[in-house]
């Protein structure tokens, strides 16, 4: 198998199988290329390579293996996470980007399901840092299910909404960022797996019509782009409803390229829809 993941100079570069075997068998420190693929073979027999990592010098690759550790197998990793997460100190949730904050959001959607995270979310108790990273382990490599859909799909209409007090007092721009990340866990999904052919009906109608609110709420060229990008990957008519809301609304750039993919993807022109 090959992986496509990020090296020390973040570019992205392959690796495959017998890379990782090299890497293993050459006892020499891990590259964070390969800490990244070992994550992505989802085969839990590197969780061990990754535990010493989750203290290593370098950010970067802290976050990495607690990344790998959570695609291989969070369950099993669980105590390591949160022994990590407990050597941090509490003054570490006003640094930015934060460690503790994604560690902690790791631990509630492995001990809770993505219904502790919901709870979390909507918790007027809590740390606004971890409710900001909620959805932070959604990354390349992760084994996306309907429950994943659906739970981004639900935290992106709660912050359209704007219900909860902590929302309303988001800026715009935390907004923009965060609807943003949450569209692109949504793209990671669809370009890494099927799981937006399979998920139900329900959960498709459930994005049409969470789309078509960040649009009635000025989406940016790049929410716009990323919706195209991920039309292509759901069910045909799901995927024609969204272009349908995007008709006329892209302007130009890439937002109108990602369209023009879309509809040739689809094999339907703009005025035929």
């Amino acid at each position: 198998m090959e992986y496509e993941v990020l090296n020390h100079n973040n570019a992205v570069c392959t690796v495959t199988d017998v890379d990782i075997d090299e890497a293993v068998k050459s006892d020499e420190p891990l590259p964070r290329a390969v800490v990244q693929a070992m994550g992505k073979t989802h085969d839990d027999k590197y969780l061990e390579y990754m535990y010493p990592i989750l203290y290593h010098d370098v950010n970067y690759m802290r976050m990495d293996a607690a990344q790998s550790i959570f695609n291989l197998n969070g369950h099993r990793g669980l105590d390591a996470l949160k022994e990590k997460e407990r050597s941090l100190d509490s003054s570490t949730f006003d640094k930015l980007p934060c460690e503790k904050a994604v560690l902690v959001a790791m631990i509630i959607r492995i001990e809770d399901g993505t219904e502790g995270i919901l709870r979390y979310f909507r918790s007027e108790d809590g740390l606004d840092i971890v409710k900001y990273c909620l959805l932070s382990y959604y990354s390349s490599g992760y084994d996306y299910k309907e429950e994943d859909i659906r739970l981004i799909s639900i935290v992106l209409k709660e912050f359209i909404d704007k219900k909860l007090k902590r929302v309303k007092k988001v800026s715009r721009e935390d907004w923009i960022e965060f609807v943003y990340f949450a569209l692109d866990s949504l793209l990671i999904a669809a370009l890494e797996t099927d799981i937006l052919m399979r998920i139900s009906d329900e959960t498709s109608e459930e994005l049409v019509n969470v789309f078509q609110q960040v649009l009635d709420c000025k989406a940016t060229n790049d929410m716009k782009e990323l919706m195209s990008d991920i039309s292509k990957s759901m069910k045909h008519d799901y995927a024609l409803d969204i272009l349908r809301s995007l008709k006329g609304k892209t302007g130009g750039g890439d937002a109108r390229r990602a369209y023009k993919k879309a509809l040739k993807h689809f094999n339907i022109t703009e005025e035929e829809l």
